[in-house]
């Protein structure tokens, strides 16, 4: 048994550190001020909509549909790697308290999303139901029970191989933690709320019953865990180098217009930064996926200052978040011995990444075109272009030369 409570002390203590090592360079000082740029708009913009609310307005349905799905999801932090499935594996009928912990340790980590998003949806709750935020509290230890259940749900249903069987259970687990918040939100029937309680009861035990003879099934636990630190992984990648993580390069032969080149000298370094940008998942994806929410927003607002703000916003995430492409190649052999200089190099991804932030810039404009407005579309444009400008020639700047001279120490 002591050497199972080794295992886990260990387990947590590298996940701890494997996540401090990421978050100092994904929480920096550049993207703390952005947050704060973003949320306090956003808070903003919300408690002026809150404000518009009449006693109509379905606020008990949106939170419960809300909430639902976060409860829903409900992975078990298992800390598991490759070599436990041969190592491990004698040792199952030992390792219940490994597991109880790993249960408990995935409700600390996830317990801090219910509450943010508890306290988001608590002022529209508020002002459409007249109660106080007295219900605060109340409601957070109602959300917390619900997640207990659902991560407890989740753990026996991972003994079950067949991913329809999961899709199933995520579904039921949805509608079972999202109408009885709704039962609770709506002041139903205190009869009505106990019956689906008892329900919820009564599947939590069907389960505990039907797999107290199943046994672990290793590969599928091993492969959710790795997939639950890739994506972490990726999330890292948008801020430094992460060795780990290895992207899936795609063919993409439909773009092969924007990669054509003379093969001259002085384009090598473009032509390799640009095939990497397109054809890379973790830069193009990141690429497609900030652009897509900035038109959005861009569409769904009315204000041109709001529109102005979250383009230059976008057009930032997207500059500083594919940097780290900038030394993909500084491990590779064979670009090593190209007889180029290091200024054509920097100067080369300073166009492809200022190109790129300027085609950005014209898509953020597509959407009020499409609205007719056109004054604000220019503006939004030549705004788009000036800042990927500066970006380019000061920040971008410093930041290449501070990643050259500790390449080269």
């Amino acid at each position: 048994m002591n050497n199972v409570d080794n295992i886990w002390k260990k387990r947590i203590i590298d996940y701890n550190q494997e996540l401090q090592k990421y978050l100092k360079y994904m929480f920096n000082d550049h993207l703390l001020f952005v947050l704060i740029f973003a949320v306090g708009g956003a808070a903003f913009t919300y408690n002026q909509w809150v404000k518009t609310l009449e006693p109509s307005f379905p606020a008990a349905y949106i939170m419960a549909f809300i909430l639902g799905l976060i409860l829903a999801w409900s992975p078990v932090y298992t800390f598991l790697k490759e070599a436990d499935a041969v190592f491990l594996l004698p040792l199952e009928n030992r390792l219940s308290g490994y597991f109880r912990k790993s249960i408990w340790i995935s409700f600390m980590f996830q317990s801090y999303i219910q509450l943010i998003v508890l306290a988001a949806l608590m002022p529209m709750y508020v002002a459409v139901s007249g109660d106080g935020f007295n219900s605060f509290f109340p409601l957070l230890a109602l959300v917390l029970t619900l997640k207990v259940w659902n991560l407890y749900v989740r753990w026996f249903m991972l003994r079950y191989q067949e991913k329809e069987a999961h899709w199933i259970d995520s579904i039921i687990r949805f509608l079972l933690s999202g109408s009885f918040l709704l039962l609770v939100l709506s002041d139903a029937p205190t009869l009505t709320t106990i019956a689906v309680g008892v329900i919820m009861a009564g599947y939590l035990f069907y389960f505990y019953q039907s797999t107290k003879k199943k046994n672990l099934k290793w590969d599928l636990l091993i492969h959710l865990e790795q997939q639950r630190m890739l994506m972490f992984y990726r999330i890292a990648n948008m801020f430094t180098d992460v060795p780990k993580l290895k992207g899936k390069v795609h063919r993409r032969r439909w773009l092969d217009f924007i990669v054509k080149t003379d093969f001259s000298q002085g384009d090598s370094y473009r032509h390799l930064y640009l095939r990497s940008l397109v054809r890379t998942s973790e830069y193009s994806g990141l690429y497609i996926r900030l652009t897509l929410i900035g038109a959005v927003l861009i569409y769904t607002n009315q204000s041109i200052i709001v529109n102005i703000l979250t383009a230059l916003l976008f057009l930032y995430l997207t500059g500083f978040q594919l940097v780290p492409l900038y030394k993909r190649f500084d491990y590779k052999i064979w670009v090593l011995i190209y007889p180029l200089s290091k200024e054509l190099k920097t100067t080369s991804f300073k166009k492809v990444l200022t190109q790129s932030m300027m085609i950005q810039s014209i898509i953020f404009t597509l959407p009020l075109v499409m609205k007719g407005l056109w004054l604000e579309g220019v503006i939004i444009l030549l705004a788009g272009f000036f800042f990927s400008l500066l970006f380019s020639s000061y920040y971008l700047a410093q930041r290449l030369k501070k990643m050259d001279s500790s390449f080269y120490l």
